[in-house]
């Protein structure tokens, strides 16, 4: 068809890049592999441009982790696109997803006397709120005292007689079982005679403390005592809970630095443990303030209010859905194309945004493929995106896979679809595109 004067009427065919940009995009170089990928791509979708004058192809890209944003407010014509570089979120301190384990280390020293039911009826508030912020969240216990156990043998929990103080350890636990556990401890009940961090003698209990966590998660410890010691231990201290990616809060006291700098030199928080009394105070400082920074450590709070957890597909999907709606997309367009790039697992609800996604009419005329990056991306939710039995995701193990499988949606399927003979928009997916024997897997 051509406009009056002989000018060839074009359709609109927009390309979409979704792509992953959560914190696990950084690891092993991948982000930047798709950066690179994304660089070599460009100039193919040109050359189809340049051999397809009936079609105007646009790029749109858009990322999710913490919510999702378009790079650019509008698609970009291919012969003016550009790659622009896209950084993916920094790693959190231990690691980048939301599992917690929070190892609670408190002193049952004769000085906590009047103040260790509040602490414990606080712990206990503690671990409900954590527990109603959505988080996964096992939490361990740590008595610590000079003079050695008094109570009786107990199998909840494991006692060491270290080279000046005993420790009682209680395993990692859902938040329900540690409420009983927490419970079980007393003041005296490993000896009474005092807590004195971060004198030298206190060094051998942290390899006992750093034990109990466990691999994978965001590792917390939280440090209660109403005492302090010197600092002749703190530079050893410090070193085995930042070998270990531990983040220390702290509920000690101000009058020497070891409490202060136990938490700074560790990524944590120090607040004044002798300012508080009493349950209500205690609840106050470990709900309000200890809880609620944890809490923001391990996810964010969008501006419309939702909770995140960092891979957020489904915010992406609903901008999509947005964009593709009839009255927002041009009256003449070819049947747009979507890639879906992603490395793990959505944290939110993506199956409800893709259901009304599904709905719109653009979605289901919609070329959709899907890039899985390494192993532990979910295939079945790469297979969700597509909604297509015929057409399955591709899965690149490498950054030679993940360039080539780029270079086939930019040049293979927009070279189908903008064609206007060929109206069925079929194409053979490659099962496996082999790379150099000396490229690393990731």
């Amino acid at each position: 068809m051509k406009r009056p004067g002989g000018e060839l009427s074009k359709r609109n065919l927009d390309l979409t890049l979704i792509i992953d940009k959560s914190s696990s995009m950084t690891e092993n170089g991948k982000m930047a592999s798709l950066n690179s990928a994304c660089h070599e791509a460009v100039p193919f979708i040109k050359k189809v441009q340049e051999e397809n004058p009936s079609a105007s192809i646009r790029i749109n890209t858009l990322t999710f982790s913490h919510g999702a944003s378009w790079i650019n407010k509008e698609p970009i014509p291919a012969e003016k696109f550009e790659w622009k570089e896209i950084v993916a979120d920094p790693i959190p301190k231990g690691n980048g997803n939301n599992k917690l384990e929070i190892v609670f280390f408190i002193d049952t020293s004769g000085s906590m006397t009047a103040k260790i039911e509040s602490v414990k009826e606080s712990c206990v508030n503690f671990a409900n709120s954590i527990e109603n912020q959505g988080l996964k969240v096992k939490l361990g216990l740590v008595g610590f005292d000079i003079g050695g156990y008094r109570g009786n043998p107990s199998s909840l929990f494991k006692v060491y007689n270290l080279s000046k103080y005993t420790i009682g350890v209680w395993d990692l636990a859902e938040p329900s079982v540690f409420k009983n556990n927490i419970q079980e401890l007393c003041v005296g009940i490993f000896g009474g005679c005092g807590c004195y961090l971060a004198n030298q003698d206190t060094i051998d209990m942290f390899p006992y403390v750093k034990s109990v966590f466990g691999e994978g998660s965001k590792r917390i410890l939280v440090v209660i005592s109403d005492e302090i010691g010197d600092a002749s231990g703190l530079d050893a201290i410090v070193q085995t809970l930042n070998e270990a990616s531990i983040t220390t809060y702290v509920l000690g006291v101000s009058y020497r630095d070891a409490h202060k700098q136990m938490a700074q030199r560790t990524g944590g928080e120090f607040w004044d443990i002798l300012e508080c009394n009493g349950t209500a105070d205690f609840s106050s400082l470990l709900v309000n303030n200890v809880a609620e920074t944890i809490g923001r450590e391990a996810k964010k709070t969008l501006s419309d209010g939702t909770i995140s957890n960092g891979t957020d597909l489904g915010a992406a999907i609903r901008l999509l859905t947005e964009r593709i709606k009839l009255e927002n997309m041009p009256a003449r367009c070819l049947p747009p194309v979507s890639v879906l790039i992603s490395d793990g697992l959505p944290t939110d609800d993506y199956k409800t945004a893709l259901e009304v996604f599904n709905n719109e009419p653009w979605a289901k005329k919609m070329v959709r493929l899907a890039i899985a990056i390494g192993d532990d991306c979910d295939m079945n939710v790469m297979q969700e995106f597509i909604n297509n039995k015929e057409v399955k995701s591709l899965k690149a193990s490498n950054a030679g896979q993940l360039t080539k499988y780029l270079k086939f949606c930019s040049t293979v399927v927009l070279k189908n679809v903008s064609n206007p003979a060929n109206t069925s928009h079929r194409f053979d997916i490659p099962e496996y595109i082999e790379t150099s024997p000396n490229e690393k897997k990731w």
